[in-house]
């Protein structure tokens, strides 16, 4: 029997952008775990939106609040986050 053509292992990202899976933002469960203001989060998130375009620069919000999900995690404000938490 001949080998399939994709050995590998499919990967699926899932995102909730409109509220079907949980009824509040998908980042609310991690934020509620570590102490996490939502609304501090979100100011924090636009005004680097508007510190990027004041300087020319096009940014992405979706793109800005995953950077600053991870600049959280290198401060250690997500302290023993990992993929099974």
């Amino acid at each position: 029997m001949p080998l399939p053509l994709y050995t590998q292992t499919v990967i699926a990202f899932i995102w909730d952008f409109d509220r079907t899976i949980i009824p509040s933002n998908q980042q609310d469960p991690l934020f509620a775990a570590y102490g996490v203001d939502p609304d501090e989060f979100w100011g924090e998130v636009d005004g680097l939106v508007d510190w990027y375009r004041a300087r020319g620069e096009f940014v992405a919000r979706d793109q800005v609040y995953l950077l600053h999900i991870l600049s959280y995690v290198q401060k250690g404000i997500f302290g023993g986050l990992t993929n099974a938490r």
